[in-house]
């Protein structure tokens, strides 16, 4: 039987390639044929699943949210002129964390210099992956790296703190850059920029703004937003504008196209290639719970597999509520955490409980 092996990264231990791996090589052990895919969403992470279907990854020095200059990757298919560039590369929350900061004054600056040297290459198509970001600066800081002039010139790096100030945005510049190619948004992020629904009330909390500060930098996107709708000539408040705390406005004033983040990536990867080889399909997951289920690559993946009747085995270290809300076998693989060596067993375990099953 061949099986498509779609591991996911499980955070804090393995990667999305190690996953696959290990599963695949349960399934060798069970004495089937695997399908290796490594799969992501699009946000953290993202760049060693494109590895693994031939993209090269390419280090450039950019700023980090806090504006120190440090060395961060982007992902290069030549074969297909497509670049795919991570936001939390460069101005990812993990890069901070830890770190005393104000969250008014960090920046998404880097992810701009990692734009920029993308484009540098001459790509047809631009993969802005969102996820994962420190910043809640609406993107002033990326257009400020890609050439926009912003008014009055920001003191350093173009901010949250500095939304406020803003009286006049010009992105001509920086959006001829991307007029020959296709600017991809990749997120599942669908808030608006401002309002009870937009950036700030939805994730500033988490990036560490206080109770307090939520009105006034929700205000200052609103405002910062009305001059990007402005300058791009198209309103910028709509799904999708508030991912990454507000960079997703400022790509659609670029031109971008939001996309779904697990569809594009599977796109990308081959997945929907291999599931037309596949007779069964095996990913994994940390917690399996109702969330599982909306999104989330190794849930659409299981999902994807039912929808063309295939047998569907969902590897994980726990389970939450709403883990069995659909037809998929969820199976818990032991060990804490789970190690290469765990997925294996419990890949091998699985697909002959299968086995038994089908014969009877």
């Amino acid at each position: 039987m061949r099986v498509l092996v779609a591991g996911a990264a499980l955070k804090g231990t393995l990667d999305c390639r190690q996953t696959t791996d290990a599963i695949a090589r349960g399934v060798r052990d069970a004495g089937h044929e695997p399908i290796p895919v490594p799969i992501a969403d699009g946000g953290d992470g993202s760049l060693v699943a494109l590895s693994a279907a031939g993209f090269r990854r390419r280090t450039v020095a950019v700023h980090d949210a806090l504006g120190r200059e440090t060395p961060a990757k982007f992902s290069w298919d030549g074969r297909r002129r497509v670049a795919a560039v991570e936001l939390a590369q460069a101005a990812g929350l993990w890069r901070v964390e830890g770190t005393p900061r104000d969250p008014w004054r960090l920046t998404s600056y880097g992810f701009g210099e990692l734009l920029a040297a993308a484009l540098a290459l001459k790509p047809r198509t631009v993969l802005a992956l969102l996820g994962g970001s420190a910043t809640q600066d609406a993107g002033a800081g990326m257009l400020q790296a890609l050439g926009a002039e912003l008014s009055p010139p920001p003191e350093g790096f173009a901010d949250a703190q500095w939304l406020g100030r803003a009286d006049r945005i010009n992105i001509d510049s920086a959006k001829r850059r991307f007029t020959p190619l296709a600017l991809t948004i990749v997120s599942d992020v669908d808030h608006v920029l401002s309002g009870p629904d937009g950036s700030a009330h939805a994730f500033a909390r988490q990036k560490g703004f206080i109770e307090q500060d939520i009105s006034r930098l929700d205000a200052a996107i609103a405002h910062f937003g009305h001059l990007l709708s402005g300058a791009g000539g198209q309103s910028v408040e709509r799904p999708g504008s508030g991912a990454a705390g507000g960079v997703g406005a400022a790509l659609f004033a670029l031109g971008g196209n939001l996309v779904p983040g697990a569809r594009q990536l599977f796109e990308t990867v081959g997945f929907f290639q291999a599931l037309h080889h596949a007779q069964a399909v095996i990913s994994c997951e940390g917690q399996v719970d109702a969330t599982t289920w909306r999104g989330k690559a190794p849930g659409l993946a299981v999902q994807l597999a039912l929808a063309e009747r295939l047998p569907a085995i969902l590897l994980c270290a726990a389970e939450g509520p709403g883990a069995h809300d659909i037809a998929a076998s969820v199976v818990r693989a032991p060990g804490n955490p789970v190690r290469p060596r765990d997925l294996a067993r419990a890949a091998k375990s699985a697909l002959e409980q299968l086995a038994q099953q089908t014969s009877q």
